[in-house]
């Protein structure tokens, strides 16, 4: 059953095609939430306003720096729900989650339309996945609070793409293994070849997120 609540967060998916509304994937949204009642709260989630406000504040801040030619690496992507339509006219997106189960959803029921993604079920971590991430035009990490700092992910040192790059304060939620109580804080976990173009404080109903966008240069 879709309530009142629902509908609000779904007014985000219909707003994700260049304000243009698409309804083939909002088709897809509520099918996939028909067929696993299990995944509603979940995915519509990714879907809320708190998300959405977000990732539309990446994919501003980055768009100059994307065309039609450009490899985009979403390191902790989750479903990709907002960010994948975002990039959707790139040359390739590569989504690295741990988690296989959403990766699944994504590929064969959100976004199996989309012929330029790989789904890659890893810890980001993983040096197998190094060479992915070196070769891209732009990193994006919207889950900085998941995972270890990104100065540890030596696949940066040697990068020259650009970045942006989300945590935050919000250190009562499960799985933030990571957060940061500042914008300061947070840029103390770049790698040494990070600069830095863009900062920004983003509002939250739980706290503040935190982004850094900016450009790596090869140690």
């Amino acid at each position: 059953m879709i309530n009142r609540e629902d509908i609000k967060l779904l007014k985000n998916v219909l707003s994700l095609d260049n304000t243009n509304l698409n309804l083939d994937f909002l088709y897809r949204v509520l099918t996939v939430v028909k067929d696993q009642p299990n995944l509603r709260n979940e995915l519509f989630d990714s879907f809320s306003d708190n998300q959405f406000n977000v990732k539309q504040k990446i994919a501003d801040s980055v768009v100059q720096f994307v065309d039609a030619n450009s490899e985009v690496v979403i390191l902790g992507g989750w479903y990709g729900s907002i960010l994948i339509p975002f990039f959707k006219h790139v040359k390739r997106i590569t989504l690295i989650d741990l988690d296989s189960r959403v990766l699944q959803t994504s590929k064969n029921r959100l976004f199996n339309n989309y012929d330029n993604i790989d789904y890659i079920a890893s810890d980001v971590f993983d040096q197998k996945r190094h060479g992915r991430i070196m070769n891209a035009n732009l990193v994006i990490n919207p889950s900085c609070e998941h995972m270890p700092s990104m100065n540890t992910l030596a696949a940066l040192k040697t990068s020259n793409a650009h970045f942006a790059f989300t945590s935050n304060n919000m250190y009562d939620i499960e799985g933030h293994v990571n957060c940061v109580s500042s914008i300061e804080e947070f840029k103390e976990q770049l790698p040494s070849n990070a600069t830095i173009l863009v900062e920004d404080k983003i509002e939250d109903t739980r706290g503040i997120r935190y982004m850094l966008v900016g450009k790596f240069m090869p140690l």
